[in-house]
């Protein structure tokens, strides 16, 4: 499987440390962090829900927005959030 480019919103404190500590490992900070994660998703437990399951369920639930074009449900959440 190929690599995907991720963005990440972290602290800068961390994102600092995290360099250090990956330079004194000699890796790049991709590659500890794709370790971590790796870590993290080997660990999970047989019974969570695979990702195709949620897929399938994608747009079942109805509500108000169903009917709602997403430039419209957009303008909803510029209005509530900023007040426009």
């Amino acid at each position: 499987m190929g690599k995907v480019k991720l963005t990440l919103t972290v602290d800068q404190r961390i994102v600092a440390g995290a360099k250090l500590l990956a330079k004194q490992q000699r890796k790049s900070l991709s590659a500890m962090i794709e370790e971590l994660l790796t870590q993290a998703v080997i660990s999970l437990p047989e019974a969570i829900p695979a990702v195709p399951t949620a897929l399938r369920l994608r747009g079942t639930a109805k509500s108000a927005l169903s009917q709602k074009t997403d430039k419209q449900i957009r303008e909803m959440m510029y209005k509530d959030r900023y007040g426009l």
